[in-house]
């Protein structure tokens, strides 16, 4: 019973693992080290507004045009260092960078 509840745990361990690395697979590890990057999400309030110059974010910061790389998807992405806020990489969805 013990080797069973163990297996399960470990299974479920692994799954849990397997769907983060998806979720981050495709950033570039040069970017952000597959940490650190996350879809923005207007629900949470993480609007972008373009700009002739680039694209202004919700909280004032800028990103110039000449900073952003495509995006996969049709989403924006965005890998910043967590203690600083420094935008490492932003990502824009093609068709508006």
């Amino acid at each position: 019973m013990a080797s069973r509840r163990a297996w399960i745990v470990a299974a479920v361990a692994a799954l849990l693992a397997g769907s983060e690395v998806l979720a981050h697979g495709w950033y570039p590890v040069w970017c952000c080290s597959d940490r650190d990057c996350r879809e923005l999400t207007s629900a949470k309030g993480e609007t972008v507004v373009e700009t002739e110059d680039g694209y202004r974010l919700w909280d004032g910061r800028f990103i110039g045009r000449e900073y952003t790389k495509a995006s996969p998807d049709a989403k924006f992405h965005m890998c910043e260092e967590q203690r600083t806020r420094a935008i490492v990489c932003f990502f824009v969805p093609q068709g508006q960078s």
